[in-house]
């Protein structure tokens, strides 16, 4: 079974679709008051690399 990983921006999020990554659901949420949508991608090896690199050079 493979796990999720959740994305709670849609800057990240989209920056993940264009490079390849499948969005598999997006969610609503409304945590702590705020209404925002949650995406959520398959968690793997290349994701996690990719969302490293991405957060060093910003």
């Amino acid at each position: 079974m493979k796990k999720d990983y959740i994305v709670m921006t849609q800057r990240l999020a989209g920056t993940l679709m264009q490079n390849g990554f499948v969005l598999q659901k997006l969610k609503p949420s409304n945590k702590n008051g705020i209404k925002r949508n949650v995406f959520i991608f398959n968690e793997s090896e290349q994701l996690i690399n990719f969302i490293h690199n991405y957060k060093s050079t910003k």
